[in-house]
């Protein structure tokens, strides 16, 4: 089964000084599957916002030249491999969302957990979050 990457466990891979990057890496070191990590565009664009936001990085801010960089290396690995939103992600999407109440945040992890469900993928984070997601396949690293 493919895995469909998390921003938190791309930004662990691309930027060595995240309290998560060893953990990354060591996962990562032991997958051999071909194709086997999916990166759909947000999480591309959350990786990239994230990665250049001096409020989140401070002094280890990246420029943006530099997470693209980082990015196309992450792709040159056969491992990975981009993916496109698979047709019904909608109607998954809106399914996780109809019973929200005011103000609770449709936030990235429900957009992921929508994609993942619709795609037949199993999400890769290291947040404990996505548990809220009732019979979402997971795999939360520890």
């Amino acid at each position: 089964m493919a895995f469909l990457a998390d921003v938190n466990f791309i930004i662990a891979l691309l930027h060595a000084r995240h309290s998560a990057s060893e953990r990354a890496a060591a996962w990562l070191a032991e997958q051999d599957e071909p194709r086997s990590i999916l990166l759909c565009r947000v999480v591309q664009m959350g990786a990239l916002r994230i990665l250049t936001n001096p409020a989140w990085l401070k002094e280890d801010v990246l420029p943006a030249r530099a997470v693209w960089e980082v990015w196309d290396l992450l792709l040159s690995d056969d491992r990975f491999t981009r993916v496109n939103e698979p047709p019904n992600l909608e109607t998954e999407w809106r399914r996780l969302t109809e019973e929200f109440a005011a103000g609770r945040c449709a936030e990235t992890d429900t957009y992921l957990a929508a994609f993942a469900g619709a795609g037949g993928h199993r999400v890769l984070t290291f947040d404990r979050g996505f548990q809220s997601f009732e019979g979402l396949d997971l795999l939360v690293l520890e």
